[in-house]
């Protein structure tokens, strides 16, 4: 495993010569048929081939890197789902044999490498999985698995890999060195809409660091009335507000709840307040989830999924995800999950 990967990052260094923005996407795929369907990075249909006996092709000029997509639907109803680096050279789709409805891509540097350390680390995972590992191998596993991502990301800051397991960290690193980061890459690779998102991202997340003043959300409660998080951090009788990301479709949400609980029964009337925002698209499951686990905080909600300003101004990669505020409308905790929120606001409060 270690050899295929060494060797697929060298390759990962070494630039295309000849035609340079020219790209095949082909392959040979048991049991498909019909048409397959190519889709760039907005998820959009750019192009599709019809299928011999499992064998199809793409060609074409790309301007830049980019994740692709290929698939035998153009909804949810595919076979398989092919996701893939496209970047000049031919790149080949082939089976997983380990799960049908993934394939491998491999050809072109940043697929190489992204298929050697998909191999490496489904390897680390698995024996992670596996019930007979010991509690000590488990914890070298976890160390292996960072050290392995660090290498082969380290190793291909010269491809669209690299880019792309950058973007993975968005969550693990602070902001300016996020954008340090950034600014060490190509020309080429910093005008990728990949590393142009991320850099917005960064820059507005670092809006949102501990420290940093709270930035104002301002939605509907069940009632219809706009509630302004402003207006509850100014409230006297608040000394520490959580403001809280979930949706009731969320299970980790959900799993949080009972810590949630359990500090606000038991802080609330010191100065503890939680202002919820919920990703929820259906207005019946978000006051439901409310009423039925008894969640009697601050609520507000678009009901409109994921499309709500408060996650963009935040810049909410997953949920839950939380923010703890101050009475002067600092950020002062991020994050905290099961007992840490409850031990944070005991020691605050007690």
């Amino acid at each position: 495993m270690k050899k295929v990967l060494l060797m697929a990052l060298s390759a990962a260094a070494l630039c295309s010569c000849g035609s340079k923005n020219r790209f095949i996407v082909e392959g040979n795929l048991a049991g498909v048929t019909g048409t397959v369907y190519l889709f760039d990075e907005e998820q959009q249909v750019i192009d599709s081939a019809a299928v011999d006996n499992g064998a199809f092709r793409f060609k074409g000029t790309v301007e830049g890197p980019a994740m692709y997509m290929l698939s035998d639907a153009k909804d949810d109803s595919g076979s398989f789902y092919a996701r893939f680096f496209l970047e000049p050279g031919t790149i080949t789709i082939s089976d997983d044999a380990e799960n049908p409805m993934f394939k491998i891509a491999t050809g072109t540097p940043a697929n190489d490498a992204n298929a050697a350390w998909n191999e490496a680390a489904r390897a680390l995972i698995l024996e992670a999985q596996n019930p007979e590992t010991s509690d000590e191998r488990s914890a070298a596993i976890e160390e292996e698995y960072y050290a392995l991502f660090d290498s082969v990301y380290q190793a291909n800051r010269g491809n669209y890999l690299g880019a792309f397991m950058l973007a993975q960290q968005i969550n693990e690193r602070p902001g300016e060195e996020l954008l340090n980061e950034i600014a060490a890459f190509s020309p080429e690779l910093q005008a990728s809409k990949l590393l142009t998102d991320l850099k917005r991202d960064v820059e507005q997340m670092i809006k949102t660091e501990v420290g940093q003043p709270c930035i104002d959300v301002v939605q509907p409660d069940a009632d219809g009335n706009e509630v302004s998080l402003k207006s509850v951090v100014e409230n006297p009788a608040n000394k520490y507000v959580l403001l809280d990301f979930w949706a009731s479709w969320c299970g980790p949400c959900m799993g949080e709840v009972p810590h949630l609980k359990k500090t606000y029964d038991e802080f609330h009337k010191k100065g503890f307040e939680i202002f919820g925002v919920s990703f929820d698209n259906g207005r019946e499951e978000w006051l439901g989830a409310i009423e039925k686990n008894k969640m009697n905080w601050i609520h507000v909600s678009e009901v409109n999924g994921w499309e709500n300003q408060a996650r963009e101004d935040y810049v909410i990669q997953g949920i839950p995800s939380n923010f703890l505020i101050d009475s002067e409308g600092t950020i002062i905790a991020r994050n905290l999950r099961g007992e840490a929120l409850y031990e944070k606001i005991a020691e605050l409060l007690d």
